[in-house]
C-alpha cells in the first residue's frame, strides 16, 4: 500500500506529434480518484493495457473509434514522478514529440509540484519471475524490494547492437538516464517510415539516428 499522488496545479505542453506531424496542446490536470485518464474529442481513455490499440513505433491508446498516440513519453514521466491520478486533455490525434523523451515531460511535472491525496492505493506485487515473448520483443519479470527497469535492445550492425540501460529507479542516476532515453531510428529506413505514413514530425531535434558506424547526431 502507498499513498497516492496527483499534480498541485495543472500543465499545458505543445508541439508537434512525432508521427503525424501534427500540432497538439496537452493539459494534465490535478485529480483525485480517476487514474491516470486522457480525454479527446469527449472520449475518456484509461492509460491501461485494455485501451492499447496499436504498437506500430510508438503506443496508441484508443476508445471508441477515439485514439491517441505515443502516449509513451509522458506516461513514463508521471510514473517515475509518482503520479497516480491525473487528467490528461489531449486536442489531437498524437502527444507532442517535444525533445524526443520523457525530459521535457518531467521538468514541467516538477516544476507544477506533486500533491498527496488522502488513503491509500493498493500496488502490485511480483512474486515469481515470468518470461513473456511476442515476436521479437521479450519482457522479463522478477521480484525486487523496489522497483528495477532494465531495457536492452540489439540491432545488428549498429552501435545499438548490444546495448543495455536501467536499474533502480530510487537511483537518481538511473531516473535522469530513463528520462533521457529518446526516440531512435535507423538512417536507412527514413524514407520507408515517410511511406509508411510515419516520422513526419520526426527531426534531429527529437529522434536519435543510428547509422552503420555510430550516430547521424
Amino acid at each position: 500500500m502507498f499513498v497516492p499522488q496527483t499534480l498541485a496545479t495543472a500543465i499545458a505542453l505543445e508541439g508537434v506529434g512525432l508521427h503525424t506531424g501534427a500540432p497538439t496542446r496537452v493539459e494534465l490536470q490535478p485529480a483525485a480518484d480517476s487514474g491516470r485518464i486522457f480525454f479527446r474529442d469527449g472520449v475518456h481513455i484509461p492509460a491501461v493495457t485494455d485501451f492499447v490499440v496499436e504498437t506500430r513505433r510508438s503506443t496508441t491508446l484508443g476508445r471508441q473509434g477515439v485514439t491517441i498516440a505515443t502516449v509513451e513519453h509522458l506516461l513514463a514521466a508521471l510514473l517515475l514522478a509518482g503520479i497516480d491520478h491525473v487528467e490528461i486533455h489531449v486536442d489531437g490525434p498524437e502527444l507532442p514529440a517535444l525533445d524526443g523523451a520523457a525530459h521535457r515531460w518531467s521538468a514541467a511535472i516538477t516544476a507544477a509540484g506533486v500533491q498527496a491525496l488522502q488513503g491509500e492505493q493498493q500496488g502490485i506485487h511480483i512474486e515469481s519471475t515470468r518470461w513473456m515473448r511476442e515476436g521479437d520483443t521479450e519482457f522479463f519479470l522478477f521480484p525486487a524490494e523496489s522497483l528495477h527497469l532494465y531495457a536492452a535492445i540489439a540491432i545488428p550492425e549498429t552501435v545499438a547492437e548490444r546495448m543495455m540501460a536501467g536499474g533502480c529507479v530510487d537511483d537518481a542516476g538511473v531516473r535522469e538516464q530513463l528520462l533521457r532515453a529518446r526516440t531512435y531510428g535507423l538512417e536507412w529506413e527514413v524514407q520507408a517510415l515517410l511511406e509508411g505514413g510515419l516520422a513526419r514530425g520526426g527531426s534531429l531535434d527529437n529522434a536519435v539516428v543510428l547509422t552503420h558506424d555510430g550516430y547521424l547526431n
